[in-house]
């Protein structure tokens, strides 16, 4: 389907924002991603919608970090505001399940927010009977991604926390830093009630789910996105 970019926001030195409007209507799940296409790439490349799951949506939330040698990413710095592209889809198995009434730990590491996004989004919009938890990994002060809008969101909803923990110290950072583990997710979820769904780099992955799992936390309360296009041998391909 043909889309334009309607705007691009810088959220980070390596992490823009793209809103898209699409020629005609759309259905997807909250968590599902779309394929892109775009002039003289000739390999398309798969994009968590940051948007919530519509019936008809009409436009689509891209967040996407930028590889300066990445064989698809590198090329989208030069897109514009009005520039068409090519979306397919919707893809993917990784979707919010809106009938379960437990509330919700989103973990995110890095550009991993951009699906947790989705979520969020949706329980708020929809008003949806239930908590939602936000701890977000990132690698220092600056690459804290929808800075204003989280703090936007947990003023005006009671039931929108979140946490950022910047992997390198800062000096005027007076909250949690390093690798996330379990201090930091005792302190922050509790008693591991909620439905959790986790997405970022594998080994943040791997580290959240260990942390998860040794807390007691059954695997059917866990959701994972697995960014299968980041694995070491394929980084030059993002």
């Amino acid at each position: 389907m043909k889309a334009t970019i309607q705007k691009i926001i810088q959220e980070t030195p390596r992490v823009l924002t793209f809103i898209v409007a699409l020629e005609k209507p759309v259905s997807f799940k909250t968590g599902q991603a779309m394929k892109w296409n775009i002039p003289q790439v000739p390999t398309g490349r798969l994009f968590s919608v940051a948007s919530p799951g519509s019936d008809a949506a009409t436009e689509l939330w891209f967040t996407i970090r930028i590889f300066d040698e990445g064989k698809f990413t590198s090329h989208l710095r030069f897109l514009k505001e009005g520039d068409a592209i090519e979306l397919a889809g919707p893809f993917g198995k990784f979707i919010f399940d809106e009938a379960d009434a437990s509330d919700v730990g989103l973990i995110a590491g890095g550009s991993g927010i951009s699906v947790l996004r989705s979520i969020y989004r949706t329980v708020l919009d929809k008003k949806l009977p239930r908590k939602v938890h936000l701890v977000f990994s990132v690698l220092n002060v600056n690459e804290i991604i929808y800075k204003d809008e989280l703090a936007v969101l947990a003023r005006t909803h009671d039931n929108f926390t979140y946490t950022i923990v910047p992997t390198e110290k800062h000096p005027d950072w007076h909250g949690s830093c390093g690798f996330v583990n379990r201090q930091i997710f005792d302190n922050e979820f509790k008693d591991y009630k909620e439905c959790f769904y986790i997405c970022g780099p594998q080994a943040f992955i791997d580290c959240s789910l260990s942390v998860l799992k040794e807390a007691g936390v059954p695997e059917d309360k866990i959701y994972i996105d697995h960014w299968t296009f980041y694995t070491p041998k394929q980084k030059g391909e993002a």
